[in-house]
């Protein structure tokens, strides 16, 4: 019943936390048509959404205004990514898979882009509403220009590549010829954000300028390091003839592992990733009566390294906040050993010749976690896991049901 009421309960949890995922509000401001700046909390999203609006409000208690690009010189963060209005070409947001001969159109569009370099020669940067991104270069007495990198398939001898333009090579090239020690650089260039924004600064140093970058830190993927302890309670469930089941809990045993968290440049601040390696071993008793009314033993040892994957939703104020997650988990055995209780004492089983190379399973989690951004952190969580088993006998089943209570803290920063 334990088990049954821990899936309810991080399902619930689970859902409430992405309703209150809607919102993200933290202090910030807005600039006006006229130049006035407005401040307040701005509602933080990801990338795409904050390219085409920007929610605003005065104070916490304040209605909600909600600005299009057309309304707006751009708004900002306090200590954090800034955006300015500029008019691009962008495709349609219509998908047209399936019409290979009809051409997608780009259009003039108001978009709020965020600036990622700001100087002599500034960097700014767009998610376009199909998660494509754009990277865009002004230079003095020069318009906005867009770094584009196309890919086409080019068949040589019969053989089919692909191959990348560098068209955006050539237009920083034209951009910043007025510095000749930054050209060797843009020849080997990535055509990607780190890349871009070498290239960026070098210049502005070069021509004897200043880059400013708003928010330089959190435009990183960054990843957090960290250690699991905990303990864990489960329930094997066999299913050994038909309408018939036996089932085994463990007693409560220890948990111990590594985590990793990744935090992704471009995503709402409130998600995260996690991949975690625990180390956890349970034995089981189980017991079921045949058809012809004798019981039937079992004994079971599963030892193993397990390999979960979450994403996870991390209420975004507080010194202390609510966490939810949900994902997937791996199971690699070390040991994997069943015997039955026959007429002449324990003796293997034979279903164990079917063993799993790969327990599989779902997950949900909820708990609390300390919020210092440039500290290490102390969680806590409480999470439920339901897995295929360790038998890959079709005749046969033998799932796991598993209760972890886990404690984490950040080996590093």
């Amino acid at each position: 019943m334990y088990l049954k009421q821990s899936v309810l309960l991080g399902a619930l949890l689970l859902g409430a936390a992405f309703a209150q995922a809607q919102t993200n509000f933290r202090s910030g401001y807005v600039v006006t048509l006229a130049g006035d700046t407005l401040k307040g909390e701005v509602d933080s999203r990801g990338a795409q959404r904050n390219a085409r609006l920007s929610r605003f409000r005065t104070a916490k208690s304040a209605p909600v205004t909600e600005y299009r690009p057309q309304q707006l010189r751009g708004y900002g963060f306090t200590d954090d990514r800034v955006y300015q209005t500029e008019t691009v070409l962008l495709s349609d947001s219509v998908r047209r898979e399936g019409l290979p001969d009809l051409k997608e159109e780009a259009f003039p569009r108001a978009s709020f882009l965020e600036v990622i370099v700001q100087g002599p020669a500034s960097l700014l940067y767009l998610r376009d509403e199909r998660s494509k991104d754009h990277y865009y270069l002004r230079t003095p007495g020069r318009p906005l220009q867009e770094l584009i990198q196309t890919t086409q398939e080019v068949v040589r001898n019969g053989v089919t590549y692909r191959q990348k333009s560098d068209e955006f090579r050539r237009v920083l090239a034209a951009a910043t010829q007025q510095c000749p020690a930054v050209q060797p650089a843009i020849n080997t260039v990535r055509y990607d954000q780190a890349g871009l924004i070498r290239i960026v600064r070098a210049y502005n140093e070069c021509v004897g300028g200043v880059s400013v970058a708003p928010a330089a830190a959190s435009r990183k993927n960054h990843v957090r390091l960290g250690l699991v302890l905990g303990a864990e309670r489960s329930q094997l469930v066999l299913d050994d003839y038909p309408d018939l089941q036996a089932k085994g809990t463990s007693s409560v045993q220890p948990v111990v592992g590594l985590a990793a968290n990744l935090y992704p440049t471009g995503a709402s601040r409130t998600l995260s990733a996690r991949v975690e390696a625990l180390y956890e071993k349970q034995s089981y008793r189980a017991e079921t009566r045949l058809s012809t009314g004798t019981m039937r033993n079992y004994r079971v040892t599963l030892e193993s390294i397990r390999l979960p994957i979450t994403i996870r939703y991390t209420y975004p104020k507080g010194a202390v906040r609510p966490v939810v997650y949900a994902g997937y988990a791996f199971g690699l055995f070390l040991t994997n050993t069943a015997e039955v209780q026959g007429s002449y004492g324990w003796n293997p089983w034979l279903f164990t010749n079917n063993p799993r190379d790969l327990e599989q399973g779902i997950m949900v989690g909820a708990g609390l976690t300390t919020a210092r951004a440039a500290g290490r952190n102390l969680a806590v969580d409480l999470r439920y896991e339901r897995s295929d088993g360790f038998l890959d006998a079709t005749a046969l089943g033998s799932r796991v049901n598993r209760v972890y209570l886990l404690l984490s803290y950040d080996l590093t920063k």
